[in-house]
């Protein structure tokens, strides 16, 4: 880990006509978003993140081995995978890379002690589009081993974590648990020799089911629910011999799609939205909530999209009604950019952007052979914009600027005919 300080040791050329994709004068950069609120007493400490379009995951542990436990925080979707440790206060008390920083698509974290030595490991694992190795690093960030891949290697639907005390051994258990797309099959990890070792695993739901699993630990069992749906199936399942399952029950979400069970006291709750968990994080018996922006993954449809929101001047690319990808984007100023359905009518790995109003005339431009053009409506277009960095706030004279490396991955991953809503 590093910047430990202060721890207590713990194709084709076309002429655009004017007025549609050009840069006009660049804005302040866009504001930050909350992601991540502790309810103490009645009263709410928001810790304020870089915007983060995939929201965060979170957890809680004493990584400092003074009875006060830290908010370890990883990235989420088009972040680098840095997991950062705060204080209580928000203060920043280290970070580190679980992966290389190229990865981008956003992490799934969660901490306990697998070896029984009183430390809590911290452990990480990609969400949607990245590959199935989870890894496992001490208390101070250092990795613990190369990792292990819970599933096939290919597999890219994304790894969802818990962790607890299933077996009654006083150490601590891994849970894994396959994203939509995968199917429904929970592995039981435990920690030997700074190996992750399977003890045991099962089908929660039928084969076929690609919904997705969340799981929690309750007590010494896993609560496990169906992802991707509006109304889960959920299964409590003990481990006292063999897997038993001791409950089986439906619940509802007003939102598709579930990012986290929580079963606190009698309670049970499911969240589209949010990881919530439930710790006592001053040590006077009393439990806070901690809850953490996590990342919406799940269209109403199931169909394959791209919908860009003018007001957060933010893309989502959905597949089968799963989120891809999402990052900021720059519109069209002064409402330039058409709103409705569109579809995207060609792709065109050149056009050459260039306009002249008359000899020696200000509002003249030429911006060269641009490239990664998807074409969405007559000389409207979402595009590279290498020649800025203003990404969240309007740029353009009606196009739908996007930066570099984003926009590579939207041409690559965009087909012809894909449907593009552009909404408020």
């Amino acid at each position: 880990m590093t910047e430990w300080g202060g721890m207590r040791l713990w194709m084709i050329v076309l002429l655009v006509p004017p007025l549609l994709c050009a840069p006009l004068a660049a804005q302040a950069g866009h504001a930050h978003q909350d992601s991540l609120r502790v309810t103490r007493e009645g009263h709410t400490l928001t810790l304020t993140t870089p915007n983060d379009p995939g929201g965060v995951s979170v957890a809680v542990a004493d990584l400092g081995k003074d009875g006060i436990p830290e908010l370890i925080v990883g990235a989420g979707l088009g972040r680098e995978p840095r997991v950062r440790v705060l204080r209580q206060d928000g203060s920043e008390v280290g970070s580190f890379l679980a992966y290389a920083p190229t990865l981008g698509v956003g992490l799934n974290v969660t901490a306990c002690d697998l070896d029984a030595d009183g430390s809590p490991e911290i452990i990480t694992a990609p969400q949607r589009r990245g590959g199935p190795h989870v890894r496992v690093f001490d208390r101070l960030g250092n990795s613990a081993g190369p990792g292990m891949f819970a599933y096939g290697e290919s597999f890219r639907g994304g790894v969802n974590l818990a962790c607890g005390d299933l077996f009654g051994d006083a150490r601590a258990e891994l849970i894994t648990l396959p994203g939509a797309g995968g199917g429904p099959h929970v592995r039981v990890w435990t920690w030997h020799n700074k190996t992750l070792e399977l003890a045991k695993e099962f089908f929660a739901f039928e084969h076929e089911n690609a919904r997705g699993l969340v799981g929690t630990v309750s007590g010494k069992t896993l609560a496990v629910a169906e992802q991707q749906t509006d109304a889960p199936r959920v299964k409590i399942f003990s481990f006292s011999n063999d897997v038993r399952v001791e409950e089986e029950y439906t619940m509802h979400t007003k939102k598709r799609g579930v990012a986290s069970i929580v079963i606190h006291n009698l309670s049970r709750e499911l969240s589209s939205d949010e990881h919530i968990l439930f710790v006592d994080l001053d040590g006077d018996g009393n439990e806070e909530t901690v809850r953490a922006q996590a990342k919406r993954a799940f269209e109403t449809n199931d169909d394959t999209r791209i919908v860009v929101h003018l007001s957060q001047q933010r893309l989502f690319a959905y597949r089968d009604g799963v989120l891809e990808n999402s990052f900021h984007i720059s519109s069209g100023k002064f409402n330039a950019t058409p709103r409705g359905n569109h579809r995207i009518l060609a792709k065109l790995p050149f056009v050459h952007y260039t306009w002249t109003y008359g000899e020696n005339d200000p509002r003249n431009y030429d911006l060269g052979r641009v490239p990664y053009n998807l074409r969405i409506a007559p000389h409207i277009y979402l595009h590279d914009a290498y020649w800025h960095n203003n990404f969240g706030h309007p740029m353009s004279r009606g196009c739908v600027n996007v930066s570099h490396n984003d926009m590579k991955w939207l041409y690559d991953w965009a087909s012809v005919g894909i449907r593009v809503d552009i909404v408020d």
